[in-house]
């Protein structure tokens, strides 16, 4: 999922609050993965995801599981490729 230049700043917008609960960390959390698998620097453009998920374990979690699933995707896209 590629994020565009206006969603990425409709996303900044959402998450101005610098006080974020789970349940709207957990609303971003998919973008927040999405733009570490790209490489770019989600703490840098997302910080207070990134402080909410220094801080709680629960999202935390969530969050390492989620990466997982997205570098296994990733990886399994790229062997398919290779085969081509």
């Amino acid at each position: 999922m590629e994020l565009s230049d206006s969603s990425l700043l409709d996303l900044i917008r959402f998450l101005e609050s610098p006080e974020l609960d789970c349940e709207r960390v957990f609303d971003v959390l998919d973008q927040y993965a999405e733009i570490e698998i790209r490489t770019e620097d989600a703490a840098r453009l997302l910080p207070f995801v990134h402080r909410h998920l220094e801080t709680c374990s629960k999202c935390c979690d969530e969050y390492e599981a989620l990466l997982d699933v997205l570098i296994k995707i990733q990886e399994s896209e790229g062997n398919k490729n290779d085969r081509l």
